[in-house]
This record gives structure tokens, sequence and C-alpha cells, in this order.
């Protein structure tokens, strides 16, 4: 592969014409990865990917021009507490969609893992542990050229909305900055700047949602989030705390 965009410390690139999936990729790396560099972040890019990895088993719609990349993090605590690093990177993309856009546009985190631009969705996150091994392994999808239509929550991409042509490899260079300051922040002083950041751009906050568990669809507002990182869902004067689902905006009901 050609030469690749310049990543800061700690950052190591794995520069891929195609793969299966990044998340895989990296999972096959890790398996075979150097020893006595912990504290290096891996990169693990593709130009191309065949079978791109949601949440839940999902596809992630892999058309070429888009970012596919995955972060290998060791994080150094409880796998409990390293899903917060869900939040770090959320915010990451986030912020580095919105300095790629003109001035006015709305970037939003929808929980548990997507970024919003105007309410559609142009970015989501995967994250996967692999048995045994000390990482975490954060796949990135982000929208920039294209975005697929006709889905249940409607999606958009970068250029779509104002943002240009980025190319790929600049978005990634840019990405992993604002990983970077997230990530030490993160280390240094915990998830409450974190949680912070993320509430800030939380999409639907304080308005009615419908949150989808794996047996049952659950409705009330979204209040706020926990000390973890968990969804209180208000219902009827009962908080309710939700780890683990998907959740989609409820217009308000005309009286």
């Amino acid at each position: 592969m050609g030469e690749g965009p310049a990543l800061p410390d700690p950052f190591r690139l794995i520069d891929l014409i195609e793969t299966d999936s990044t998340n895989e990729e990296a999972k096959r790396w890790l398996r075979h990865a150097p020893s006595g560099d912990d504290d290096r972040i891996t990169v693990i890019w593709a130009r191309s990917q065949r079978a791109g990895k949601g949440r839940r088993g999902r596809t992630w719609v892999s058309e070429p021009g888009n970012l596919f990349c995955s972060l290998v993090v060791k994080p150094g605590c409880p796998a409990a507490v390293a899903v917060q690093l869900g939040f770090v990177t959320a915010n990451a993309v986030a912020a580095t969609l919105a300095s790629k856009l003109p001035p006015g546009r709305a970037v939003t985190c929808k929980w548990p893992n997507d970024v919003l631009i105007e309410g559609r969705k142009a970015a989501g996150l995967l994250l996967e542990a692999e048995a045994g091994l000390d990482r975490l392994i954060i796949g990135i999808g982000v929208n920039l050229a294209h975005y697929p239509e006709k889905t249940e929550f409607p999606a958009t991409c970068l250029a779509q909305e104002g943002g240009g042509d980025v190319p790929a490899g600049d978005f990634l260079a840019s990405l992993c900055g604002d990983f970077l300051a997230g990530f030490l922040a993160w280390r240094n002083s915990g998830f409450t700047p974190v949680r912070r950041a993320w509430i800030e751009r939380a999409h639907g906050l304080g308005a009615p949602v419908a949150v989808r568990l794996e047996r049952e669809t659950l409705h009330g507002t979204f209040k706020t989030l926990d000390g973890d990182g968990a969804l209180i869902l208000e219902q009827g004067g009962r908080e309710r705390l939700i780890t683990a689902g998907d959740v989609f905006p409820v217009a308000p009901s005309q009286g």
C-alpha cells in the first residue's frame, strides 16, 4: 500500500487495501502481536471492507471512500470499565466530524454508540474484546462520501451535509488526535469529563424515546447517563437503568 496518513504517537498504523472486517483483522493481528509495546495504539485501516460488522450481528455497509478502521487499545482496567472508551471514541468522532462541517451543523451522539449529523446516522462503533487478552478493539465506521438508503434509522454522510470531499486518511489522522486527547483525559481523570462531553452532544436528551431490548421495547424519557455510561430511562416518575439496547426517538403525543 502507498504511504498512509501520518499519525501522532503513540499510534501504529496497519494500512490495508482490503479486508473482510477491520475488527476481524484486529483479532488476527492480536494473536501474533509483538510484545513490549503496551502503550502503543494500533490502528487497522482498510480502504475496502467486504464484510463490515455492526452491533447485534448487523452488516455495516462499506462503500469505498468511507472510513473503516479499528483501534486496538490496552485500557489497563476491568472490561466493565473499559466500555467507557466507547464514549471516548464517540466524542472523538463527533469532534472530528464537526471540524469538517460548515458552522451550524448539529453533530450529536446517540446512545450507545452512534454519531449523527442533523439527526441522521453518520458513524457507528463496535467494541469487542478477545478472550484472554487485555486489549479492547474499537471498530469505527464513518460515512464520508456515501451512506446507505432505506435504513430503519435515517443515515447521511459528511459530503451530503456540506463537508466536502474529505479523504479517509485525512479524517483518520484528525480522528486519532481527537481520540488521544479524550483517551488521556479518561485515563487521568476518569469517566466524569468524558460523560460531561458526551451529554453536551446527547441526541434525544430529555425527550421521549423507545428503547428496544432483546425481548421487549420500553418507552419513557431519556433522562441522562449514570456514572458508568448506562442510560437512565424515566418512566412515570421511576427510573430504569439500561445497559444495552437500541434507542429511537418518539414523537410527543398530540393532546
